[in-house]
């Protein structure tokens, strides 16, 4: 192997290992933001977006800027949701360079559920939705710079997003 062709090998191979650290980042930074959604743990979750983030969740209509999508979550901590159960997966992420786009399956169990003004115990009950994301490295931290999210089944949100940012 010439010096020539080393060179370009380690170019690829390092090309290659930012890739697959880059997927992995990106992976454990959304398994994070679902985790604490499930724990309840609110506050932690606007340091998952950029300071330019925007989001756009089911009925909310989009967010944008870290500090009003803080502002967001911090205000589901007053809406009672116990007894769920959440299951992320399926994702399909495409990285170039220092940003990302990503689309991943959601599903919500819930062991409660409300009938006319009483909490009872169900089996069965269950969500799909969809998150189609994209992501941005600064600094070398994978940050969400805009996350789009529909419950698909078994009653579908409104229609998607048609903002080119979510598709």
């Amino acid at each position: 192997m010439t010096e020539t062709e080393l060179e370009q090998l380690v170019e690829r191979l390092s090309a290659r290992l930012d890739e697959l650290e880059s997927l992995k980042a990106i992976e454990d930074l959304h398994r994070g933001f679902t985790r604490a959604v499930a724990d309840r743990e609110f506050d932690e979750l606007a340091g998952c977006f950029s300071d330019d983030g925007v989001i756009d969740m089911r009925r909310h209509g989009p967010i944008s800027g870290r500090e009003a999508i803080g502002e967001h979550f911090a205000g589901m901590a007053a809406v009672p949701l116990g007894g769920a159960g959440y299951v992320l997966s399926s994702p399909v992420i495409e990285v170039d360079g220092d940003t990302a786009a990503g689309i991943w399956t959601w599903h919500r169990f819930n062991a409660e559920a409300t009938i006319g003004t009483k909490r009872v115990r169900v089996w069965g009950v269950w969500e799909e939705g969809r998150y189609r994301c994209r992501y941005r490295r600064t600094d070398g931290v994978w940050r969400f710079t805009h996350m789009h999210f529909r419950v698909v089944l078994p009653d579908s949100d409104d229609a998607p997003s048609t903002s080119e940012e979510f598709r």
